[in-house]
Parts: structure tokens; sequence; C-alpha cells
């Protein structure tokens, strides 16, 4: 009965700590999603993102795309973020 109670416990702390990552990795994606739209906005041109994904993380580092429409212009960007807890690095760069 005791193993069965320990390894509930772990089970649950598991998936509490997977959610948790989860939750962050979302509002990290908001974000940047909000802070490459924002940017481009400040430029006076007009981002519509159809698509955007974080890819895999690498330490602190993701690798991520994103796809758009650019004035009405079919766009991918390549994004690198670098995920410093409170705060972020982000550069995006256009495809050709």
């Amino acid at each position: 009965m005791k193993k069965y109670l320990i390894s509930f416990i772990f089970a649950f702390s598991a998936l509490m700590m997977l959610s948790g990552c989860i939750v962050s990795e979302q509002k990290l994606t908001e974000k940047i999603q909000s802070a490459i739209v924002e940017d481009e906005q400040s430029k006076g041109r007009t981002l519509e993102v159809t698509e955007f994904s974080l890819g895999e993380k690498t330490g602190k580092n993701y690798q991520g795309v994103l796809k758009g429409k650019l004035d009405g212009k079919e766009m991918v960007y390549d994004v690198t973020v670098t995920d410093e807890g409170d705060d972020f690095d982000v550069n995006w760069t256009p495809r050709p």
C-alpha cells in the first residue's frame, strides 16, 4: 500500500510539472508571436500569422517557424528564441 501511495504521488508530481511546462511554452509562443506582429506594425506593415510553432527546445533555445501574410504576401520566417525565464530574445529571418 505504501509503495502504491508513493508511486501515485510521484506520478501526480510529474504530471503537474509537465503541465506547467506546456503552459509556459504556450505563453512564450503567444508573447513571441505578438512581439513579431507588433514589430512589423511599427514599420507600417501588417502581418497576419497563419501558423507558428516554437519547434524543439535545445537547452534554452528554440528553432521555430512562423507562417503568415505580410501585407497580403505569403511569408515564412525562421524564428530563433533564447528563453531566459522571465525574458527572451527573439530573432526572425524571412526565408527567400
